[in-house]
């Protein structure tokens, strides 16, 4: 009767551990997923930054040409700027 008894007392603690187990693995799974997502959230919003850096570099190049009554060192940014913008375009296209 004994090993009967241990016998139930280990298959209790196996289906415990069993249990655990798969609670487990689908909280992993939960946390893969979340974690996908955040990633493509911050990719999303790391290229948003970029843009928005882009963008108010730009805006500043028209406030301060606004400003100056230079159009050679205007002409000398926008030159620079559409540089940066080839190089960039010779990047992706490799």
């Amino acid at each position: 009767m004994e090993v009967f008894a241990r016998l139930e007392n280990i298959e209790f603690h196996i289906k415990q551990l069993k249990s655990k187990c798969t609670t487990l693995e689908n909280e992993n799974e939960q946390l893969k997923t979340t974690n996908r997502e955040l990633r493509n959230q911050f990719e999303t919003k790391s290229q948003d930054l970029v843009n928005l850096e882009e963008t108010n570099k730009i805006t500043k190049l028209a406030q301060s040409a606004n400003q100056s009554n230079d159009t050679s060192a205007f002409k000398q940014q926008i030159d620079q700027i559409i540089k940066e913008i080839d190089e960039c375009l010779n990047l992706v296209k490799q």
